[in-house]
């Protein structure tokens, strides 16, 4: 059964990479009017981090964090959201770069 995720539940959760190493925090979702939750948007922990957009389907609870099967190198090099809250273009951008990327345990295993 998939975990229905709103944006209360993840709002201010602690994001760990596929290891176990703190990401960032959740800031944000998107669509924020309330609906059904696609994305979040996590604030690196990073001194020059910025802000990022995770897909809530590769996403998991792990404990009392929210979990992704990508390094945090990959997070770090996926596409930052622009100035202000997010950019109407920043849901696909994200969305497209997540769907070929490929977690980070594959790359382990080669």
């Amino acid at each position: 059964m998939r975990k229905q995720w709103s944006r209360w539940s993840v709002l201010g959760q602690q994001v760990s990479d596929g290891a176990g190493v703190p990401i960032g925090q959740v800031v944000d979702t998107y669509p924020f009017d309330g609906g059904a939750v696609e994305m979040v948007v996590v604030r690196l922990d990073r001194a020059f981090g910025g802000r990022r957009m995770l897909a809530v389907e590769d996403l998991w609870i792990d404990g009392f964090c929210v979990r992704t099967p990508f390094a945090a190198w990959q997070v770090e090099d996926s596409p930052e959201l622009t100035g202000g809250r997010h950019g109407a273009d920043d849901p696909y951008k994200a969305r497209s770069h997540w769907r070929f990327e490929e977690p980070a345990s594959l790359y382990a295993a080669a």
